[in-house]
């Protein structure tokens, strides 16, 4: 005699099922208690995105702001040779580094930056800002002389104008000023990014 019991298998509940039943029996326990969690959830995500967009409006407030005092010390430091002018309306930055000074003090200024070069206003600047890159181009008939300034040294090259372009791909048509500066942005949650900001500004004669 076979005393034996058949053992039935298990019947296999798919994830979908399981979840299903959770529903129903909270549903009939607590029958406001889905609505309340999908509330809550909604409530997270608004506070998130809101969120996104105040993050978002202060990097463009901290990107409009280093733009603005990127083109007023590039404006700055591009002082020209007055007498080279008067005799044959050239314009040229006879001296890079002297430019590269004032362009320095006008950044300071106009960025409210101590003598380590770091912002009062950390909400738009969290950190130091580094000079990366300053470049004087003098422009005389078809030639391109440019002067690049790396803190107390320079370095010089030619080229031909049409062909030269600044680090930000623009085509240098006159003599100008190109610089570059990176700075550290401190966000949400205290998540800090390294922002670069780069403006050339060049100088034309109206006659």
């Amino acid at each position: 005699m076979n005393l034996r019991k058949c053992a039935r298998r298990r019947q296999s509940i798919s994830r979908k099922a399981v979840a299903e039943r959770w529903k129903a029996a909270v549903t009939r326990s607590h029958p406001g208690a889905v609505q309340w969690v999908y509330g809550m959830f909604g409530v997270v995500f608004l506070l998130l995105i809101a969120c996104f967009q105040v993050q978002v409006y202060a990097y463009r407030a901290s990107s409009d702001l280093l733009e603005d005092a990127l083109a007023a010390g590039n404006l700055a430091s591009a002082v020209v040779d007055v007498r080279e002018y008067g005799r044959t309306h050239t314009l040229r930055i006879a001296d890079p580094e002297a430019a590269y000074r004032i362009y320095l003090q006008a950044l300071k200024t106009n960025l409210g930056l101590d003598d380590a070069m770091r912002g009062r206003n950390t909400s738009l600047i969290s950190g130091e800002v580094k000079v990366e890159r300053f470049i004087v181009y003098n422009v005389t008939g078809q030639e391109v002389r440019i002067c690049e300034v790396t803190g107390e040294r320079s370095s010089e090259r030619t080229g031909k104008l049409g062909s030269v372009t600044a680090p930000g791909g623009e085509v240098v048509r006159s003599t100008g000023v190109y610089s570059e500066i990176s700075y550290p942005v401190r966000g949400w949650m205290h998540l800090e990014v390294t922002a670069h900001k780069g403006k050339l500004v060049e100088v034309v004669s109206e006659l």
